[in-house]
């Protein structure tokens, strides 16, 4: 197999699926952390209309509020979505590198490409 099909069959579509996956997980997290600001946020409202007017349904929706925020909070830790989205993230720059590596010594600059190897 040449580099050229290696990089463009294995390489590149390895680096485009790593980053997809980076993507998704980022986004999860990031969405689980704005739900988890939304609640608190919530309840923060509920007890200043508390204050306002005395209603037990608001303490009761607030509680509900701050229970549904914490296990929000502990899912996204649980399942670890940051570290996944970083270690797919940083997966796809180690593909890169291979690949600009791949080219360095395709195009002649093996002195570059023997330094590089060195450090891989």
């Amino acid at each position: 197999m040449e580099t050229q099909d290696y990089i463009q069959n294995r390489i590149n579509t390895n680096i485009r699926h790593y980053e997809e996956l980076s993507k998704k997980y980022h986004r999860c997290h990031v969405g689980f952390m704005i739900a988890v600001f939304s609640c608190f946020i919530g309840v923060v409202i509920l007890d200043v209309i508390y204050l306002i007017l005395p209603v037990i349904w608001l303490i009761l929706s607030a509680c509900v509020l701050v229970l549904a925020g914490l296990f929000l909070l502990f899912f996204d830790v649980l399942n670890n979505y940051a570290s996944k989205s970083l270690e797919y993230k940083y997966k796809a720059n180690l593909l890169s590198y291979e690949k600009n590596l791949y080219q360095a010594k395709e195009s002649g600059f093996k002195g570059f490409a023997f330094r590089c190897e060195r450090f891989m």
